[in-house]
């Protein structure tokens, strides 16, 4: 709501506006999977929400610590505090669990599991905005009148509305290729 994308940076994970900075950390889903390749084999969610929170901690305070080389980068990192916390290890973590990549019931895991990520994430940043206080261009009026945020659950942007919201953006699916190599 508050500003005009017209293209999006060469990765095309976050449209960025003009100086914007792609902060985005991802978690290893694998590290969550408790009896691996046993019958009920399954990701432990509250560990799942509990690194998230920690993540998107450590992530806006990534935002105050970095050394922007542009005053503009600076000031659009922090107007804005964006951040994108994703996954990576996925399709490890379903057939961990049992589950064929692509499959409707991989489809249905891995939206249990983001839905996870994101009340963990929706929480923690409005907890810092309780702390530390909202991204500078937020507005009570404009945050969640429309686009995703209007999904949001309804004891979420009620707790928006009574403390804001410290990250206008929070999670992003970024390709993980070589993240997911590595870890």
């Amino acid at each position: 709501y508050c500003e005009t994308i017209h293209a999006t940076n060469p990765c095309g994970e976050q449209p960025l506006p003009a100086y914007g900075a792609c902060l985005l950390g991802s978690l290893n889903l694998t590290r969550f999977v408790r009896k691996p390749f046993e019958a009920d084999a399954a990701i432990d969610t509250e560990d799942l929400k509990r690194a998230a929170a920690v993540a998107i901690r450590f992530m806006d305070n990534v935002i105050d610590v970095s050394n922007y080389p542009l005053e503009q980068q600076r000031s659009e990192a922090k107007s804005k505090r964006r951040i994108g916390l994703g996954i990576t290890g996925l399709a490890d973590a379903l057939l961990m669990c049992g589950v064929r990549y692509g499959s409707e019931e991989a489809a249905v895991m891995a939206g249990t599991w983001m839905a996870a990520i994101e009340e963990a994430a929706y929480g923690a940043s409005i907890g810092l905005a309780a702390e530390k206080g909202a991204f500078p261009l937020f507005d009570h009026h404009a945050y969640g009148a429309t686009g995703h945020a209007a999904k949001l659950a309804a004891d979420i942007r009620r707790d928006i509305a009574k403390n804001g919201i410290r990250n206008g953006l929070l999670t992003s699916i970024a390709p993980t290729g070589t993240i997911s190599l590595f870890a």
